[in-house]
């Protein structure tokens, strides 16, 4: 126990490990309300809670009544604003009384806008509806079980479809007669449903294996203690219960500060209620309480989390070099996440998808609907599959870890000595010679740079030219005609061909089918063209735009989707490997005393360094970006580069030309490689240590590029990102 308590302090007794946990608290919570803010378009979270606050009380069948006489109400005053009261049914209308209602805004009762109202009152009524429709959901299942039995392709009694027809109906049986209480459900919802948190978990996990385990290989501590009298399997087993006690601790801080933003924001309302109550949990076959859905998700979380630790805790045991334990979490669990969204559900290999980490992550969806596996032809279903495999994977994981520990001859350390260059021995004593030996080659930074450029290389794919439809084509044969200055002479173009196009809708009005065949083939380019009308009156707007054919250039300002982002990890996330262990082997080897007692020892040092990581950024900067840039610049021509950036739509607050900006562009990206150097640069003094700046520099580097990948776009403006993207 005393070794334990010594471990976990080690662990907890860190300022860094106590603000890593406070920032990632923070950073959940603002991601959790960004996250729910872009869910919620037209209503506040108060007017959701205003509405169930007048259902209170009522049945889910009273409630639904209630809800569709008000939508009912939106939709007279909508037929009355423009004109469709024809199409109700309702003969009946007092006119004058709806017009009262309208003048008066009665017709608004949570929100002050029409369309908020309408969204809100339809958000709330399906998810009343299903606590109305449960029992008929239920009739549903057995009759589609009866007619898969019936259907030839699933009548053989031995197949999966028939065994799974079978089973479902018996398993749903014990919910038949379920009352189901109204009340709100996205506060359940935003609680448990949301992928940001496990990862930023595992952030804190991985930290505290780093902490305990990576760091003290690199300080040479591991052979100390593994020579003590307790120093094999009693200090295994304490490491990884203290990590294990780690990710109990950032679990249910980081949970709770969901919790707490969703019980604010929208309530749970009564949690005896049962579960299928919830909107999104109907598809569920356990009749448990919400109260004990909450239970049991925290439990089976948490378990997950200590199968993250315990795995992580084998791979820092038995990888010695931080950047491969890094390089092999990040396999793997891609690994894990390719075999999850690409494996369909009912494919035979759908045991793969659901025997994954990232299944056993988004623990509430085994509560909020029904799954069998086809295993080996038999239906099984995913909860007795999770909690087993869950649990061989938690002792195998552990247990290896342990032995890993305790039965190694000798645990290697990935401390790094100053390197010896020989290349120079004996002919130079000048700092940046020994500097480039030890960064290209003490911290293989030569060999991640040409691996980096060998991969670029091998999946290079030449790009072409390519149109979405026959409009893009017309768009493009437009732009290159008028391509150049906008003037009278190109606006009587427009006006002509315009002209040219009504008569054709006139003379088409009249003609046979053949006739119509024909003159729809002559209107073909009418979309396009009217593209081309629209950026003709944007161009009226500006005193220099031109046209120009910029589907090229759209790819390289920011409208290839998220190519900017993917391209901005790439680049982060290579520097960050290629210069972490920049100053780690200067207080790995306590030469920072020396460095730190002789007049020329910091300065001139940095100097080296910085020179070092100019030229490693430079290298990551063109392999990175050259090739893209060259691949869409061949594919699209490089016509109208000298244009005025102005005269595309997105650059319209641009004084400069298109080239300039592609220039200007490529500055902020290279200004942000050297920032990030130097970040890191300062963070390796700080924490001495390779893999604990690996670590805090993805926090602060990497982590926003990927949140904003995950779609939180507010992510695109914190730190560096808003230099490295660049179009933002």
């Amino acid at each position: 126990m005393r070794i334990f308590l010594n471990e976990t302090a080690k662990i907890f007794l860190k300022k860094s490990t106590l603000g890593l946990l406070l920032a990632l608290a923070i950073l959940n919570g603002v991601l959790l309300w960004v996250n729910e803010s872009n869910n919620s378009e037209y209503y506040a979270p108060q007017q959701y809670k205003a509405v169930y606050e007048n259902l209170e009380g009522m049945s889910a069948e009273e409630a639904c009544e209630f809800l569709n006489s008000k939508s009912e109400l939106l939709e007279l005053i909508f037929g009355l604003l423009f004109g469709n009261l024809n199409d109700v049914s309702d003969e009946n209308i007092d006119i004058e009384e709806l017009q009262k209602i309208y003048e008066n805004g009665e017709y608004l009762t949570y929100t002050n806008n029409f369309f908020a109202e309408k969204q809100l009152l339809s958000a709330v009524l399906n998810e009343v509806g299903q606590c109305a429709d449960y029992e008929n959901y239920l009739q549903k299942i057995d009759s589609e079980a009866e007619k898969m039995q019936s259907i030839s392709l699933f009548s053989d009694p031995n197949t999966f479809g028939y065994k799974n027809a079978v089973r479902t109906p018996r398993d749903f049986s014990h919910l038949k007669g379920s009352v189901l209480q109204v009340a709100p459900s996205r506060g359940v919802e935003m609680a448990t449903d949301f992928l940001v948190t496990d990862l930023l978990v595992f952030v804190f996990i991985v930290a505290a294996v780093v902490s305990i385990v990576t760091r003290e290989k690199e300080l040479g501590q591991i052979i100390l203690t593994r020579t003590a009298k307790n120093g094999r399997a009693a200090l295994g087993i304490s490491k990884l219960f203290a990590c294990f006690f780690t990710a109990l601790v950032g679990g249910i801080i980081l949970w709770s500060v969901n919790f707490a933003a969703a019980g604010f924001t929208y309530g749970f309302g009564d949690i005896t209620r049962q579960i299928q109550s919830a909107y999104g949990f109907g598809g569920g076959n356990l009749k448990i309480s919400v109260a004990q859905f909450f239970a049991l998700f925290l439990f089976a979380k948490l378990f997950v989390y200590f199968i993250l630790a315990a795995f992580s805790y084998l791979l820092a045991v038995v990888i010695n070099n931080s950047p491969i334990l890094f390089g092999a979490l990040i396999a793997f669990l891609g690994a894990e996440g390719a075999l999850y969204y690409s494996i369909d559900d009912a494919s035979f290999f759908s045991p793969l998808k659901y025997i994954n980490l990232i299944s056993y992550a988004k623990t509430d969806k085994y509560f909020s609907r029904y799954l069998n596996l086809n295993f080996f032809g038999q239906p099984v279903n995913v909860m007795p599959i999770f909690a087993i495999t869950a649990g061989f994977f938690f002792v195998l994981f552990s247990a290896a870890a342990v032995v890993a520990f305790s039965k190694r001859s000798a645990i290697k350390t990935s401390r790094t000595r100053l390197p010896r260059a020989n290349l120079f021995a004996g002919r130079t004593t000048k700092i940046f010679p020994h500097e480039c030996y030890k960064i290209f080659i003490g911290e293989k930074a030569l060999f991640i740079l040409f691996a980096f450029f060998a991969l670029t290389m091998l999946f290079y794919k030449p790009m072409r030219e390519s149109f979405r439809d026959m409009d893009a084509v017309y768009y493009k044969q437009y732009m290159l005609e008028l391509e150049g200055e906008f003037n009278g002479e190109k606006q009587q173009y427009l006006l002509e061909k315009q002209a040219e196009f009504e008569n054709i809708e006139r003379e088409m009005q009249n003609a046979d089918g053949y006739g119509i065949m024909r003159y729809q083939k002559l209107l073909a380019p009418k979309n396009a063209f009217e593209k081309v009308l629209e950026h003709a009156e944007y161009l009226k707007t500006t005193d220099v735009g031109e046209f120009l054919y910029d589907s090229g250039y759209e790819l390289l300002t920011g409208g290839s989707g998220n190519t900017d982002v993917l391209l901005a990890l790439l680049a982060m996330t290579m520097t960050l490997i290629c210069l972490a262990g920049a100053y780690s082997a200067e207080y790995q080897t306590c030469a920072n005393v020396l460095l730190n007692s002789t007049p020329n020892g910091r300065g001139r040092t940095f100097r080296a360094k910085f020179f070092i990581g100019i030229i490693i950024i430079s290298a990551i900067f063109l392999i990175t970006y050259a090739p893209y840039f060259y691949n869409v610049l061949n594919a699209y021509g490089v016509r109208g580069i000298n244009a005025p950036a102005c005269s595309m739509e997105t650059l319209s607050d641009r004084n400069i030309s298109i080239f300039q900006y592609l220039i200007l562009l490529s500055a902020k990206r290279y200004l942000a490689m050297i920032l990030a150097m130097l970040i890191i640069f300062f963070i390796s003094t700080k924490l001495k240590s390779r893999v604990a700046t690996l670590l805090a520099g993805a926090s602060v580097l990497i982590l926003p590029i990927l949140i904003t990948l995950l779609g939180v776009d507010v992510f695109k403006y914190v730190l560096l990102d808003p230099f490295i993207i660049g179009n933002v």
